[in-house]
């Protein structure tokens, strides 16, 4: 492999765009806290206000005993508000800061066309799973955590296999990429891997963003290798192989099992903390037990503050596999200099702080620094 020049040492450029990093990661941190805190609160108000039980209790008066309706018409409503209350904050954040630091090519038209398409698939998917999760708690109360994280696990994979061909389309234009040197380099590559792929395509974000991404998606017949159009047009073939080996090293190492044996493990926690806490206190609140919809604040209380406090051992076990893929990169290459270049290019590229504070990174990142990374490639 021939080895791609080194990244620019423009020093006043370098910390210029360090700054703006810095401020952009801020800012998104901030907004990470300010959306989690009015949800907390949204939360406790529809509880303790009683607009929970009145909006539960006026669908059973409507329905009846038909109480799987009753279930999904109160998921739904109750869905629909909260998006349209915390509306201000996602434009903020995924419309008019993107624009702001020069990473969004989106006009609002197109950006509201696609918050729209992500609200008619994301509504429905979320009310149906906590339908399914409250018919188990109705009809096995006392071991219904441990189905619905059998449940979570076999949503999860049927939507890992279904998103490249089914989701992503909705947002994003795939086209299968002609033969040529980077096709045919990116398709050996991954045959020398035993990666088995339907195809390698382009991923039109230039529409949408500045910023470059690739991936490794779908299971069995719906897998694919797909590199977005502002990586193709601005990485060399070494910088693109190397961030394939990347992908390719989740693979091998089974990451992708991995990963989701410990959001299972997380998950099974999270719905068991859900179950002490609505044992313990529906009856105080007046519900009529765990399975009434009205104390479904209650359990989402408990998920929330579950996950908030569990986010930093699953971030913790991601980059120490984002280090191993790294390292599977650099010796599948037989080069580290491609894959250095490539995480610099990426980090300018997305505007990534290259080297947060390290309690940052330990609660929210789910991903090395890219500065930490390259260290680690080097000590190779």
């Amino acid at each position: 492999m021939t080895e791609s020049p080194p990244p620019s040492t423009d020093a006043t450029g370098d910390a210029a765009r360090d700054q703006r990093a810095r401020e952009y990661e801020r800012r998104h941190n901030q907004l990470f806290v300010v959306r989690l805190g009015i949800t907390v609160l949204l939360v406790l108000f529809y509880l303790f206000s009683g607009a929970s039980a009145e909006l539960a209790t006026g669908l059973h008066a409507r329905f009846g005993d038909q109480w799987w309706w009753v279930n999904a018409l109160y998921l739904l409503i109750t869905f629909f508000v909260f998006s349209a209350l915390l509306f201000p904050l996602s434009w903020y954040s995924d419309h008019h800061l993107e624009h702001r630091y020069g990473l969004s090519n989106q006009s609002m038209n197109s950006w509201l066309a696609d918050y729209a398409k992500g609200l008619c698939i994301e509504l429905p998917l979320t009310a149906a799973f906590f339908s399914v999760v409250y018919a188990l708690l109705q009809f096995a109360p006392d071991a219904w955590w441990i189905w619905a994280t059998g449940f979570y696990v076999l949503l999860s994979v049927v939507m890992s296999a279904l998103w490249p061909v089914w989701i992503m389309p909705l947002f994003y234009s795939f086209e299968e990429l002609r033969e040529d040197e980077v096709t045919a380099a990116v398709r050996r590559f991954a045959e020398e891997a035993g990666l088995k792929v339907v195809g390698v395509y382009r991923w039109g974000l230039q529409e949408k963003t500045e910023t470059a991404n690739a991936a490794l998606t779908g299971l069995g017949r719906t897998r694919r290798i797909i590199l977005s159009d502002t990586m193709l047009d601005k990485y060399d073939r070494d910088e693109i192989l190397a961030v394939l080996a990347h992908e390719v090293g989740h693979y091998k190492h089974g990451d992708m099992w991995r990963l989701m044996a410990v959001g299972t493990a997380l998950a099974g926690l999270g719905f068991y903390v859900a179950d002490w806490v609505l044992n313990a206190l529906v009856a105080r609140l007046g519900f009529a037990g765990i399975a009434d919809i009205g104390a479904f604040p209650l359990f989402i209380f408990a998920v929330l503050v579950f996950s908030v406090i569990a986010m930093p051992l699953g971030n913790a076990y991601s980059r120490r596999r984002e280090y191993a893929a790294d390292a599977y990169a650099a010796q599948a290459t037989g080069n580290a200099t491609p894959l250095a270049t490539a995480l610099h290019k990426l980090a300018d590229q997305n505007l990534a702080d290259k080297e947060p504070a390290a309690w940052i990174e330990f609660l929210l990142h789910s991903h090395p620094s890219i500065n930490r990374r390259i260290a680690r490639i080097k000590s190779l």
